[in-house]
């Protein structure tokens, strides 16, 4: 006959914890091992008979990862939110290149980042300035207006090029991310662009076709 004892146990359960035992054929447990199994609350048959130990694997949890605060899926709106951002900082950008060339045109690009920045913000929008030309008005610059002229390596070697290239490069990048929202609340800030090109290329004569 063969006893168990309580370090015997002590030894199972630390190499595979269980909920319940029971004594192979031959086996007998000791009152410590038997105190052993009341106190860890581990049901158990002393059924000489019996050849079975069942024992208990715990269950696995599965560890919930939370995905960091800025790998979150970002909303459609959200993201055209990021976007409008960096445009903001392209006319920034283009305004401080500009104001070594012409610092009255730089401040209107600044003006219409202002603009643009309001765009979606209902109680902040305002009426973007602008020159009454045959092209544009009051009543028409919140229309959608394809460009006046279209743009070519030609306008770019011309005395103000580097300036119509760059107010071309927003006006691109506003466009599109109008297309994009579908949100013609853009639309002031593209024809403000299209009257600035013009100005820059022929002056007070509007180039619009």
């Amino acid at each position: 006959m063969k006893f168990i004892t309580e370090d015997d146990l002590r030894i199972l359960f630390r190499r595979e914890p269980f909920t319940s035992y029971d004594l192979l054929g031959g086996t007998r447990l000791t009152p410590g091992a038997r105190q052993y199994l009341v106190d860890k609350k581990i049901s158990f048959c002393d059924d000489p008979m019996s050849i079975k130990r069942k024992t208990f694997k715990p269950e696995e949890k599965k560890v919930e990862t939370k995905e960091p605060e800025a790998n979150k899926q970002v909303t459609i709106s959200g993201l055209l939110e990021l976007k409008k951002k960096t445009l903001q900082a392209q006319f920034l950008e283009t305004g401080l290149l500009l104001m070594e060339r012409d610092v009255l045109l730089a401040q209107q690009v600044f003006d219409l980042e202002r603009k643009l920045s309001d765009v979606g913000k209902e109680s902040n929008e305002e009426d973007i300035t602008i020159q009454v030309c045959t092209g544009f008005h009051k009543d028409n610059i919140k229309e959608p207006f394809d460009d006046c002229f279209d743009i070519s390596g030609f306008h770019a070697q011309s005395e103000k090029g580097k300036e119509i290239v760059l107010l071309h490069r927003l006006r691109c990048s506003v466009r599109e991310l109008a297309a994009e929202a579908g949100d013609n609340r853009f639309n002031p800030v593209i024809n403000r662009l299209s009257q600035l090109i013009c100005l820059e290329y022929g002056g007070k004569a509007c180039q619009r076709k």
